[in-house]
């Protein structure tokens, strides 16, 4: 049995530990930050628990295994007693140490304190005991070598890297520590320098402790969605997709590179655990796809943000604790018109390179609307004015019969480019760029009867091919 007068021989134990235990101290970080006194009891966004570990000094040797468990009741070291504390802990060990030598033990309690800080349980700390076996003795926080403290060290990650801190007394946070006593139930140690495991005078002593948690820092987070825009208006329409494995690149505003990852199975993407700060999005267009029209509507939330050309959207600030969802990306497949078949002036007025849809005008200019060298003949030359001619309203109106003509014929010879045969309106085409190298839009109200059911001949033919009335099977 363990005498009382053996407490006797604690100083001089602990002057063995002095050369003993300084050897072990490699392993101690430093605290870093600030701490609260009490547990916010929130999830953690943006924040990784990588490990938590509690480690006490052992400064008298019993051999025998000590057992941690989580205490289920508040406790407060001025006042707790053995009667007051009334065995409120959870009987399944979270962790174990063999007290056969002098010096640190440590006890994970990882799972415990995502669970604290996550609100699932309230931290009221872990009692050690190891039943009724030989003492363990340790140095409590009013020890008065500050390397034998009690302590906590918690190692997280966040996006900016991974980082430990130490709550120990007095360097940072907030420690409680008691031991109570089977023999004086109403006794208080807390105010002791040492604490205590084991039987003492025949009867169990146990050791209480509770560690704040650290101050986690302030973050922020920034995502939300890619989409397939079936429609390629740049809104999120219901019943449009998600589009998983999208690369996304995280940017701060000076363009330094901070993150990147690919959309999940549902198209979203989110970076958390951000330093509050300036940061933009940018968004790895797929092969074979084009980017929806930029900010669309007046919904945020729904419109496309990223830019047409480069994939990135405009800076954003984000404050403490924001999480911004409105950043987001459609996108669409678009690919060239397959050889041999027709499409209408429609198509190619939308595939001009200033709606949602890409290019494919230019690279088959210029065209000639009329015999080349003639007077009076329209040279196609760049996208835009292709596309005056085949919306009808710049070289004359719709109701002009050569206004006509020129889009139909426009049409016809964009199709002839991009490989359809023209072999059924090809006399029609020679016909109309001999009338057009002489005869332009203005000349419409001068024209006789015959000439304009000449005009509107032709142009019906035109559109009769577009359209694969005619000649090739129609590309839709």
């Amino acid at each position: 049995m363990f005498k009382l007068t053996n407490l006797f021989k604690f100083a001089a134990v602990l002057a063995v530990i002095a050369v003993v235990g300084c050897q072990d101290r490699s392993n101690i970080v430093e605290p870093q930050g600030s701490f609260n006194s009490e547990l916010s009891g929130l999830a953690l966004p943006g924040v990784t628990l990588d490990s938590a570990r509690i480690s006490v000094y052992v400064g008298v040797v019993s051999g025998q295994t000590v057992n941690a468990h989580r205490i289920t009741a508040d406790w407060a070291e001025a006042s707790v007693t053995w009667n007051s504390f009334g065995g409120a802990y959870d009987p399944a060990v979270i962790g174990s140490f063999v007290a056969n030598s002098l010096g640190w033990r440590h006890i994970d309690v990882t799972a415990l304190v995502e669970n604290w800080i996550d609100g699932v349980y309230p931290n009221y700390g872990i009692l050690l005991e190891q039943g009724v076996t030989s003492p363990t003795i340790y140095p409590s926080s009013e020890f008065a070598t500050q390397d034998w403290h009690p302590l906590l060290k918690i190692c997280y990650t966040t996006v900016a890297g991974s980082q430990c801190v130490t709550i120990q007394r007095p360097l940072a946070g907030t420690v409680e520590d008691s031991y109570i006593w089977q023999l004086y139930p109403n006794e208080i140690h807390g105010g002791l320098d040492r604490l205590w495991t084991g039987n003492v005078e025949g009867y169990e002593k146990q050791t209480l402790l509770r560690f704040s948690m650290p101050d986690f820092p302030q973050t922020a987070a920034i995502g939300d969605f890619v989409w397939f825009d079936e429609n390629m208006n740049g809104i999120q329409d219901v019943g449009e997709a998600g589009v998983p494995g999208v690369t996304v690149n995280l940017y701060d505003c000076a363009g330094n590179f901070i993150a990147t990852m690919p959309t999940d199975a549902n198209g979203y993407y989110l970076f958390s655990g951000l330093t509050p700060g300036d940061y933009f999005v940018e968004f790895i267009l797929p092969t074979g796809f084009f980017f929806s029209p930029q900010d669309q509507g007046i919904d945020d939330a729904v419109d496309s943000d990223a830019n047409t050309t480069t994939g990135r959207t405009i800076c954003t600030t984000l404050i403490n604790g924001e999480t911004d969802l409105t950043w987001d990306a459609g996108i669409y497949r678009e690919t060239p018109p397959p050889p041999g078949c027709t499409h209408t002036i429609g198509y190619w007025k939308t595939h001009a390179g200033f709606g949602p849809q890409p290019d494919f005008v230019t690279q088959y200019l210029p065209i000639y609307l009329g015999t080349p060298g003639g007077v009076k003949t329209l040279n196609v030359t760049t996208a835009s004015i292709a596309v005056n001619v085949l919306s009808q309203d710049v070289y004359g109106v719709a109701s002009n019969g050569i206004t006509k003509l020129y889009a139909q014929l426009l049409g016809a010879k964009l199709n002839g480019a991009s490989g359809a045969d023209l072999t059924d309106v090809a006399a029609a085409i020679a016909a109309a760029d001999l009338f057009l190298a002489t005869h332009d839009y203005l000349d419409w109200d001068g024209l006789t009867r015959a000439d304009k059911n000449m005009v509107l001949g032709w142009q019906g033919m035109l559109d009769d091919y577009n359209n694969g009335l005619i000649g090739p099977v129609h590309c839709d």
